[in-house]
């Protein structure tokens, strides 16, 4: 009830065009549905990515070795949700991220519940880019995760100490190198959690991911799972 009054005075706008969404029950508009692709099998079974040919892991998750266990993205980082993701990550369009985490909620929640996940973590921006931006575009799609599946979020739990540069400036090893001193954890909280899900925007090699991962696993963590809003197909 709380949701339709508020859409009634701040109208929903499709996370595509921009434009408002006639129907309480929509959150794409009909003209931009063929804008968004989703993940499709194959897949990789570390990463989750679309693979073009038959496999089971792709290039990188086969030549890499990652810390954490595994991972699903949603879309592919293609047609409207390009432009549908900087508007979400740069462009203060934070009310995208109800569309990202209803999606989320709806292919992926049982496999969460699959995987015993007991925490929802965020990947943490440095405090100078979150007071710049005004937000963490990771955490206002985890929170919405949260919302959908009932799963318990952690803010604290998780820090970023280092205030690297963007991982698009890197690639090959130097990605790796760029975040691997970045992230703390605050360990008596970490305690409390066995299973971790990890939420970040987009991913690429999964760099940032591992770097999270060494941490949560060195306070205690026992297994650590990721979900993206997006990445390439490979």
């Amino acid at each position: 009830m709380k949701e339709k009054i508020l859409n009634v005075f701040f109208p929903r706008t499709c996370p595509v065009c921009g434009e408002v969404v006639k129907g309480q029950d929509k959150f794409v508009c009909d003209k931009c549905k063929g804008k968004v692709f989703y993940m499709k099998e194959p897949k990789c079974a570390k990463c989750g990515k679309s693979l073009k040919e038959d496999g089971t892991l792709c290039k990188d998750c086969r030549e890499h070795k990652h810390a954490y266990e595994k991972g699903v993205c949603l879309f592919q980082y293609a047609g409207g949700i390009k432009e549908s993701m900087y508007r979400f990550k740069y462009k203060n369009a934070r009310e995208y991220g109800a569309y990202y985490g209803w999606e989320t909620a709806k292919r992926y929640g049982k496999l969460f519940e699959q995987w015993g996940i007991d925490c929802i973590m965020a990947v943490p921006v440095s405090k100078k880019k979150e007071i710049k931006r005004g937000y963490n575009q990771a955490y206002v799609y985890a929170k919405e995760i949260s919302r959908y599946t009932k799963i318990p979020i952690d803010k604290k739990c998780l820090v970023r100490v280092e205030d690297t540069k963007p991982q698009k400036e890197f690639v090959g090893i130097a990605r790796k190198k760029n975040v691997e001193n970045a992230f703390a954890i605050y360990e008596e909280k970490a305690k409390e959690y066995n299973k971790v899900l990890l939420v970040d925007d987009i991913y690429t090699t999964g760099s940032t991911i591992d770097a999270c991962t060494r941490v949560l696993k060195a306070a205690g963590v026992k297994e650590v799972y990721f979900v993206c809003i997006s990445a390439g197909v490979l």
